[in-house]
């Protein structure tokens, strides 16, 4: 009886000893899963507040009036000015999407055939926000949508930009650039692209 008694008792601690551990990795894995998703929240979040979408109203009804992708306009806003308003360079460019007087003077006469506001209303978000999108839009007509041109031109200038292209040390085909001469453009272009991506990864990829 003693000896059928401890066989008994073995085979029941076997058993139970393996639906225990079967138990233990389901939970370890059930909290890896949860741990991972809880850590990719969070590293979400804290990148969108590195990454807002301020003015969003704003932002969305002229990237449609002027069909420029959102994200490039948040891109340019947060590169250029880190959703500063109020900001101005050292060389005179103001605003949320840093646009000189005298480019700003330029679109209003290219958009409403004259002028109708004044360089102070650059440090207001929705016309620097409505003229840094149509002039984003300008860019990417001009350049016939290749984004990579209309980007450098908003940092370096049209005149630079096109001078480039009909340099064959520069552009082997006049269409497209192989090089940015300027460091400073090719790292805003660089910027900029990076930024624009970022902003696709938040709040637009749906995978």
């Amino acid at each position: 009886m003693a000896r059928y008694e401890k066989t008994g008792k073995k085979g029941h601690g076997c058993c139970g000893s393996i639906f225990t551990l079967f138990i233990v990795v389901v939970i370890i894995l059930l909290l890896l899963a949860f741990s991972t998703n809880t850590l990719d929240s969070i590293k979400r979040r804290v990148l969108m507040e590195f990454y807002p979408q301020q003015y969003s109203s704003e932002v969305a009804y002229y990237s449609e009036m002027y069909g420029v992708d959102e994200t490039l306009v948040y891109a340019v806003i947060r590169t250029e000015s880190g959703f500063r308003a109020e900001v101005e360079s050292s060389a005179g460019a103001m605003g949320l999407m840093q646009i000189m007087p005298s480019t700003f003077e330029w679109l209003q006469n290219l958009k409403d055939g004259e002028i109708t506001h004044s360089t102070s209303e650059l440090l207001t978000p929705e016309v620097s926000i409505e003229y840094g999108t149509y002039f984003l839009s300008y860019l990417l007509s001009h350049y016939d949508g290749n984004e990579m041109l209309a980007v450098a031109a908003y940092n370096a200038g049209m005149t630079n930009v096109d001078n480039w292209l009909e340099d064959e040390q520069y552009s082997l085909n006049g269409i497209t650039l192989n090089e940015i001469p300027y460091s400073e453009t090719s790292q805003y272009v660089k910027r900029v692209e990076k930024t624009k991506a970022m902003y696709e990864s938040l709040y637009y990829d749906n995978n």
